[in-house]
């Protein structure tokens, strides 16, 4: 066991800064300024062998390029993917963990989650710190005698504190080695990836899909005002903003222009949130095709197809679609079973999918911003007992069973009868387990994301068609299995700067040409120093 460190080394480590508590890769290929040595143990590390599940077979097929398995209903028959309980019963184990959804009751008044440790065979406690209080949090446990799992999202000195405090898990899950945790090989390598430093596999990815954000669409609005909800070029779907907003009836077009602006670079096949050329690296922002979709973003805003509220912080988008507010809003690939469960009532009208982007001109390819390959990293407490770190890594196996497994059963929902009941074909969760199923074991681990709407199998028909669409179109940010220790410190900072700039051009505070100021001070503020990380910690990756 090694020796916690204190709270003020702890601070002193992480520049005294609060963790910035972003979705987004928590762990990646190398540290900040590494050492040509350190560069190459990370560029050497062999990933866990990457070994897909077969054990159940999905109504609509995934694709090897990432469209995501489809489900129409959860299978009749349940595979056991594993068949052998992680713990004895005796064990014991802690976690820390970001809790987005309302803190349940305690595991003794919480019949799902005594349900979890049985199956289990562990006895796991979870101290759950809602999403708002985790950056205040954490350097806290941080600085003492770690849990068992620590779920990470971006803290600074990251190579510094996972040598100091968390296990190097090379030897238990590096290669074929992985195959021992079969859920745990069913995660893709781009995953993995985010968790190599010092020259090791330090913990297990929580993974995320490669669709990103979706233009999700009131496809029923836009036809019925006499609309193709499919523009092929920039000016028809200017067009289509003009078509579909009218005021006098409360509709407009957008919500969002940071998010329009952004489609307009991926109508022109701009890069995703830097550009690679031969080891040197160029921000988006940096851009002239930036500047080019601020400007005709400042027109549609100009023209008045964005809802009036549009840049108010926090405005609820969400409902603006549902009522038809809005017609188009950007969002994640996430939201759309949000969407489905809010809006597809009986009867309803209300009609989503998502818009591919135009061409921006004649020689324009467009493309999409592919997913960030994990959310956040579980780390595992450093400890000399190799037993104990593999019961952790059953654990964290049993935890990543994938969808029509009983074991993704037991996780997402709980005890059959008392937690939810199969409701022509699909788990429905009673009331009980409406209050008792919050508590998110799958922040510890999880399986890859499915393709399912409970009870609404033409959504999951047409989430996976779009996915045929658009995934083979998604372009990776270069950035996003690097590590740079100032963004990591400096994120919040440097966003900020360019966002609020970009409100004020948009708005029509300044014009498009202080864009180039804006790119000055954001250089010189940090952006200079995050290039040059990148850099290094590509050359050490490749």
């Amino acid at each position: 066991m090694s020796a916690p460190l204190s709270r003020r080394t702890l601070l002193k480590l992480a520049g005294g800064t609060a963790v910035a508590a972003t979705a987004g890769p928590s762990l990646s290929a190398c540290s900040s300024s590494p050492t040509a040595s350190r560069q190459q143990q990370n560029s050497g590390v062999e990933l866990p062998a990457y070994v897909a599940y077969q054990g159940v077979k999905p109504d609509l097929a995934p694709t090897k390029e990432g469209v995501m398995s489809g489900f129409l209903r959860y299978p009749a028959s349940p595979v056991a993917g594993v068949p052998d309980r992680p713990g004895t019963g005796a064990e014991e184990l802690t976690a820390f963990i970001q809790q987005f959804r309302p803190i349940p009751p305690p595991a003794s008044r919480n019949e799902y989650w005594r349900n979890v440790n049985d199956k289990l065979g562990v006895t796991l406690n979870l101290q759950m710190v809602p999403s708002a209080n985790y950056a205040d949090k954490l350097p806290t446990v941080l600085s003492g005698d770690l849990p068992d799992f620590t779920m990470i999202v971006n803290t600074p000195n990251l190579p510094q504190l996972l040598d100091a405090k968390c296990q190097n898990l090379t030897e238990f899950l590096a290669g074929d080695a992985v195959k021992d945790y079969p859920m745990l090989a069913n995660l893709r390598p781009e995953a993995w990836r985010t968790t190599v430093f010092n020259g090791g596999i330090y913990g297990i990815p929580i993974p995320r899909e490669r669709i990103g954000v979706i233009w999700f669409t009131r496809v029923d609005l836009v036809r019925s005002l006499g609309f193709d909800p499919a523009p092929t070029t920039y000016q028809e779907f200017k067009e289509l903003a003009k078509g579909v907003t009218n005021p006098k009836e409360n509709r407009w077009a957008f919500h969002g222009p940071a998010g329009v602006r952004d489609l307009i670079l991926r109508m022109m096949g701009a890069p995703v949130g830097w550009q690679e050329e031969a080891g040197k690296f160029t921000s988006v922002h940096e851009l002239e095709q930036t500047k080019q979709a601020i400007s005709d973003t400042r027109e549609l805003v100009k023209a008045g197809y964005f809802h009036p509220d549009t840049f108010t912080d926090g405005a609820p988008f969400k409902d603006w679609i549902g009522a038809g507010r809005v017609v188009m809003v950007s969002d994640n690939y996430s939201a759309w079973p949000q969407y489905v469960m809010q809006y597809l009532k009986p009867n309803s009208p209300v009609q989503l999918d998502g818009m591919l982007p135009p061409k921006y001109d004649a020689g324009a390819k467009p493309n999409l911003a592919r997913g960030v390959p994990s959310f956040s990293t579980t780390v595992v407490k450093k400890t000399g007992d190799k037993e104990r770190i593999k019961l952790m890594l059953r654990v964290a196996n049993y935890l990543a069973a994938p969808f029509g497994t009983q074991e993704y059963l037991v996780n997402r929902y709980g005890k059959e009868g008392v937690d939810y009941t199969m409701v022509n074909g699909d788990p429905i969760l009673t009331s009980k387990g409406e209050v008792e199923h919050t508590a998110e074991f799958y922040r510890i681990a999880d399986a890859p994301w499915p393709l399912y709407e409970p009870g609404h199998p033409e959504e999951t028909k047409k989430e996976h068609a779009y996915q045929v669409k658009a995934v083979p179109m998604t372009v990776a940010n270069p950035a996003d299995t690097l590590y740079s220790e100032t963004y990591s410190r400096k994120r919040n900072t440097l966003n900020t700067l360019l966002d609020d700039a970009l409100s004020e051009v948009l708005q029509g505070r300044k014009d498009v040409a202080s864009w180039d100021d804006t790119i000055q001070r954001w250089r010189k503020q940090g952006g200079d120093q995050v290039r040059k990380e990148y850099e290094e910690a590509f050359a050490g990756s490749h």
